[in-house]
């Protein structure tokens, strides 16, 4: 296998072969990233446990000013707290282990799609609500005809 290795190499001067397939290696994460990370995780965990009203939103087809206007309504009477789905998974996995008794674990299980929280710090749900309420925009239809 070797003098076929060392004759497969000599035939195109600019040719490496190798037997292991191409890996691609992937660098640590830098200290401010983890940092940043542990801040979100805590943040979570804390208002999980510590906020007993909230409310699990979907943001599907949610515009960014829609979203930046109901954080600027909200600011003050609520937590807004959106996420990726791996590190909110993570962030109530270990939450769960630190508070077991906080239901984390099933929150957790329900994670799934463009999903976010929010956490009623200073007001009531239905407040929250009202104001998604006003924020809402009806569906697009996109017929030629009307």
């Amino acid at each position: 296998f070797g003098s076929r290795c060392s004759n497969l190499q000599s035939s195109h001067p600019h040719t490496v072969h190798t037997s292991a397939p191409f890996v691609k290696l992937r660098a640590m994460p830098s200290a401010e990233k983890l940092a940043k990370k542990q801040k979100y995780f805590d943040k979570l965990v804390d208002l999980c446990v510590n906020t007993p009203n909230a409310l699990i939103i979907c943001a599907d087809f949610v515009a960014s000013k829609q979203m930046q206007d109901i954080r600027m309504e909200l600011r003050g009477k609520a937590q807004v707290l959106m996420g990726k789905n791996t590190m909110i998974r993570k962030a109530l996995e270990m939450g769960h282990a630190i508070h077991p008794d906080a239901g984390m674990d099933v929150l957790r299980s329900n994670i799934r799609g463009n999903i976010g929280f929010i956490f009623a710090t200073n007001c009531q749900l239905d407040d929250i609500r009202e104001t998604l309420g006003k924020h809402v925009r009806s569906p697009q239809r996109n017929d030629a005809s009307t």
